[in-house]
């Protein structure tokens, strides 16, 4: 596939993956209702509840993707620097062991704690979405992993939309809404010199189908990929609706 065939099927797979978004998260009755402040907080708990955990999780497979995939970012090398600061960034901004800082301010200010956000299980629909990222993170081919990453870019707006309700509705102040804030950021821009995560997934996909790079591990195509990934997140929202924390 040649560059301008590339950029076209990659512009093309993350406008379906965000009319997708917008279906099954954006218009859906969870992100619908905290938009409106109407959530209750115990569903908001609820949520962030599973979502702490599965960040985390993600963290270290992208630690690990880099690994299972450096062949390919030494043979691209202009890729592997920003990869490398991706990687970093989220293990160590603002300092050591990174985001997980921020993220358990948002947890705190949430009524959350350490422990209730870490030590105790997921939900059965916040495992499945870390179990489905494993599997593509560590035993997905490539393709199948950059499709999944798709899925980031959609983040990026999302965050925003929880950072906007929490100090619009919710009281909360722009520090405590810091995880939102700063995902909204590194998720679609550049910031301190650091190359926002979408843009830089695009490239990378973009490069990986120039290259044909397009072989299957588990039988997943990018579209599958991403879009299983809304429709977790999803699942997850539902989940915080019937179940409210605590109940």
């Amino acid at each position: 596939m040649d560059s301008g065939q590339a950029k076209i099927y990659v512009d093309d797979l993350y406008d379906q993956v965000h009319r997708h978004w917008q279906k099954r998260i954006h218009n859906g009755e969870f992100m619908t209702r905290l938009r409106d402040g109407t959530l209750p907080m115990p569903c908001l708990r609820r949520f962030f509840k599973d979502w702490g955990l599965f960040s985390i999780e993600v963290v270290a497979l992208n630690a690990v993707s880099y690994y299972v995939h450096l062949p390919f970012f030494v043979e691209n090398f202009d890729l592997l620097a920003p990869l490398c600061d991706k990687v970093a960034e989220e293990l160590i901004s603002p300092k050591p062991p990174g985001h997980i800082l921020i993220l358990l301010e948002t947890a705190n200010a949430l009524g959350l704690s350490k422990e209730e956000l870490f030590e105790q299980p997921a939900s059965a629909p916040g495992r499945a979405i870390s179990d489905y990222c494993r599997r593509v993170f560590q035993d997905g081919s490539i393709i199948e992993l950059w499709g999944a990453h798709v899925y980031e870019e959609t983040l990026g707006h999302w965050s925003q939309q929880w950072s906007q309700a929490l100090v619009g509705h919710y009281g909360m102040s722009k520090r405590q809404a810091i995880y939102f804030n700063a995902h909204a950021e590194a998720d679609l821009v550049q910031h301190d010199d650091h190359m926002g995560h979408g843009p830089l997934n695009r490239m990378i996909l973009q490069r990986i189908l120039e290259q044909g790079k397009t072989a299957k591990k588990l039988g997943y195509d990018p579209k599958y990929c991403a879009f299983t990934m809304v429709d977790l997140q999803a699942l997850m929202e539902q989940h915080a609706l019937d179940n409210p924390y605590p109940a």
